[in-house]
């Protein structure tokens, strides 16, 4: 049987520490607690989660593991910002011949709103009613290198417009301004030919050939809440990851 906490309402069929820790992470991604916001004492949630102490301190404990707290002795506990470094870390893979991450900067960059195309749809939801679409030319040490195109639900990014142009890194941003945090992305990639549009966009002539990457990014409630094409060139980087096999204990 499950019981209800008299206090958040919460379901009682997790460890206690768990649904603390699901509660406080949807606080944040709802922007109740917003980036660099200082949190209650422990003392204080234990009371308002109808909990001990100890089990405050283990769902801070897992929230900081996650990246989403700071803990300081003495300081207190904050919510994290994500920092432009960090997100150019998690989730890019570009890198030069000698492995140096390439770190485009946008050049030209265009907002529109518009109704949702099926594969909008399908990714962002059927409950999606309009999307806001932004495309973005990149380059490195002075050459166009990236278009992207990316979509969100317009209602997580209402106001979007009226900050242009955006910063470099757009997942710290979201963060702060909307309360959107990037949790995970997988990619798909594949080869493209470039069109006309994106052979003028990168300086390349027709038919060169391009590093297609599709993207979609989750939120911390695991929403699918960004999709994203972006049109590489390959002439002077390449896609890299690094994979490490674990021992059987890690497994």
């Amino acid at each position: 049987m499950r019981k209800e906490n008299k206090k958040t309402g919460v379901l009682l069929a997790q460890p206690l520490y768990k649904r603390a820790e699901i509660e406080m992470t949807n606080r944040i991604a709802t922007g109740k607690w917003e980036a660099g916001a200082q949190l209650p004492n422990e003392f204080a949630l234990a009371d308002e989660f109808g909990v001990s102490q100890g089990t405050i301190r283990k769902a801070l404990m897992a929230m900081e593991h996650r990246g989403l707290l700071t803990r300081r002795p003495g300081r207190g506990t904050v919510v994290c910002k994500t920092t432009s470094e960090e997100s150019l870390y998690s989730f890019f893979r570009l890198r030069d011949a000698d492995g140096r991450m390439v770190v485009p900067s946008p050049v030209v960059e265009a907002v529109e709103f518009g109704e949702p195309t099926s594969e909008e749809t399908r990714i962002l939801g059927e409950s999606c009613p309009k999307v806001v679409r932004l495309a973005r030319v990149r380059e490195n040490n002075g050459r166009p290198f990236v278009v992207e195109r990316m979509s969100f639900d317009a209602r997580d990014c209402d106001g979007i417009e009226s900050d242009l142009p955006l910063p470099s890194s757009l997942y710290p941003y979201l963060h702060e301004r909307f309360s959107l945090v990037i949790m995970k992305v997988d990619e798909s990639i594949t080869a493209a030919l470039a069109d006309p549009e994106l052979a003028k966009s990168l300086q390349v002539e027709v038919g060169t050939p391009l590093l297609r990457i599709q993207r979609i990014a989750r939120d911390l409630a695991d929403r699918q809440v960004e999709l994203r094409e972006s049109y590489y060139r390959t002439d002077f980087a390449s896609y890299q990851i690094q994979l490490t096999r674990s021992d059987g204990a890690d497994a």
